[in-house]
């Protein structure tokens, strides 16, 4: 498993690096002082009606988000603005070449950072009970889908997760949400490649499964080669 480091990385990530950040969701207390400090007002109106249950992990992954943030462009958390694209992908509002994308499974988050390239990224808790075979056959293209079953049977959930992180990290890296269908591209490759009736995408992406618990599968996705990881624990 990767060590994680626990300093706040003296300089943002070079090109074709990538900074990872560990976010457990169960192990913080939130000092509710840094609330107001912290987040925004629409922050705070969705953690207000929110269901309980979801409220802690909320806080922690948006505060942590936000300090990781402030951390890179030097200012302070609360200064942090956010846009979103017209598919609802949260940008930095900020004259910065930083990127980000942020995932959360079960109790643990984690967010990419970038210094030179759109990002994307996934994390998936592997241990739910799902019907992982029919979402297979429903939303994976062909070339997938016969990978997949080609897999030892005992193998073949593990291998379901890693393609279903790469193919979300894609379509957040793209900005798009499902509004790209999952079939129309093949994840199987370093590269993603897109069949040729879809629109086609002037970007080359690039991805690289993440290693961050036994328990979860993790992608990042990014439109640069990525050579190097840096991986970090809020």
């Amino acid at each position: 498993m990767t060590k994680f480091n626990s300093q706040f990385p003296v300089k943002p990530p070079a090109i074709n690096t990538i900074d990872i950040w560990q976010i457990p969701l169960d192990s913080h207390l939130v000092d509710n002082s840094k609330l107001s400090t912290t987040l925004d007002t629409q922050e705070l109106e969705r953690y207000q009606h929110m269901h309980k249950k979801h409220q802690l992990s909320f806080l922690v992954s948006h505060i942590a988000c936000r300090q990781i943030l402030a951390h890179y462009l030097g200012i302070p958390a609360k200064q942090i603005k956010y846009k979103k694209n017209k598919h609802g992908k949260p940008l930095l509002d900020h004259d910065s070449a930083i990127h980000f994308n942020m995932s959360h499974s079960k109790t643990l988050a984690i967010i990419a950072v970038s210094a030179h390239s759109i990002v994307g990224v996934d994390l998936e808790f592997t241990g739910k009970k799902s019907s992982w075979e029919k979402i297979a056959r429903r939303f994976f293209n062909p070339a997938e889908i016969q990978y997949l079953f080609e897999q030892e049977i005992a193998d073949q959930k593990k291998t379901f997760f890693q393609i279903w992180t790469r193919k979300e990290a894609y379509i957040k890296a793209l900005g798009t949400g499902f509004a790209t269908p999952l079939a129309s591209f093949n994840v199987i490759n370093p590269n993603i490649m897109t069949d040729s009736g879809s629109t086609p995408d002037k970007n080359i992406w690039y991805q690289k499964d993440l290693d961050i618990n036994p328990q979860y599968t993790a992608t990042v996705v990014q439109n640069t080669p990525i050579d190097k990881i840096r991986y970090y624990s809020y």
